[in-house]
């Protein structure tokens, strides 16, 4: 399927899925910030950002969790709605192995929709899942996986399907470039390959799928950077920083904790009117003032 079109003919052009479609359909590779809430997101809005990452492992650890699958389907949609809702961005979502298998795939695809996502990727591991960072377990077989696919393109959703293979981490770079062109083959709309740690492999990766690609420059600080010109050339359309954003926050967090505790000096910290505008505080009161007030004053 083309990025360029639609998957479902009642999907409207105004649904998540179109406007990112509309945006994957430029020449530049689109920058995907993980953000773990709406202040950030807010914040990445005003910053010029045209789409948004929910990260699986973002998202647990926002709930105090491990990612070690034990995220609920109903947890994820409430951060996704929370993130659309806020930014009005189109939303990539880190769907993990999909929350089940053929029907409760296809719910998976459908709740994440309702919530405002915009694409979902789905991935090769095992279930119970881990972090692919954080473990030694292999993929399941490539027929599973497939399966997989199948129950999320059937879902007919509206949503751009991506094909995650972690087999780079534990069965090396010929087995995920093996995968990806396989899960290309299944229908979906870009392939991703997790656990590059050397530009040479994504190279390769894309000289043998040569299908968009999204990039993942990995929160674990194991992912090099990646070049907007450089991407372009290789076929990359969507360039993900998963949790870097949250670990800064969390760094800062730290940070002014220790200060208050005295064993730090204090860090610097938002304005207060800056950090409640990005609540919606000047928002609110711009709308009081033009419906509120006005009824009042009838």
């Amino acid at each position: 399927m083309s990025i360029g079109a639609t998957n479902g003919g009642d999907v409207l052009s105004t649904s998540p899925a179109a406007m990112l479609r509309r945006v994957l359909a430029s020449d530049e590779p689109v920058i995907c910030p993980g953000v773990d809430g709406g202040m950030a997101a807010r914040i990445a809005v005003a910053q010029g950002f045209s789409a948004l990452y929910v990260s699986g492992a973002g998202t647990a650890a926002a709930h105090g969790l491990p990612d070690m699958g034990l995220l609920t389907l109903t947890e994820l949609a409430s951060a996704v709605h929370v993130v659309s809702t806020a930014s009005g961005l189109p939303v990539v979502v880190d769907a993990d192995t999909g929350f089940g298998e053929g029907f409760a795939i296809r719910r998976t695809m459908f709740e994440l929709r309702d919530a405002g996502a915009a694409a979902v990727h789905i991935e090769d591991q095992p279930v119970p899942r881990k972090c692919g960072y954080l473990t030694t377990e292999p993929c399941v077989p490539v027929g599973d996986m497939l399966q997989r696919l199948e129950a999320a393109r059937a879902a007919e959703s509206g949503l751009i399907l991506i094909a995650r293979t972690d087999a780079l981490l534990t069965e090396g770079i010929d087995s995920a470039i093996e995968r990806a062109v396989a899960y290309r083959d299944a229908g979906v709309d870009l392939v991703m390959v997790n656990g590059i740690t050397e530009m040479h492999e994504l190279e390769r990766l894309a000289d043998a799928v040569r299908f968009p690609l999204l990039y993942n420059v990995s929160g674990s600080d194991r992912s090099p950077d990646l070049d907007r010109g450089r991407a372009r050339e290789l076929g990359v359309k969507l360039i993900i920083y998963p949790i870097q954003a949250a670990r800064a926050a969390a760094a800062a967090v730290g940070g002014y904790l220790r200060s208050i505790g005295g064993t730090a000096a204090a860090p610097e910290l938002m304005p207060f009117t800056t950090y409640m505008d990005y609540a919606g505080w000047t928002d609110a009161l711009t709308f009081e003032d033009a419906v509120v007030r006005k009824v009042d004053r009838a």
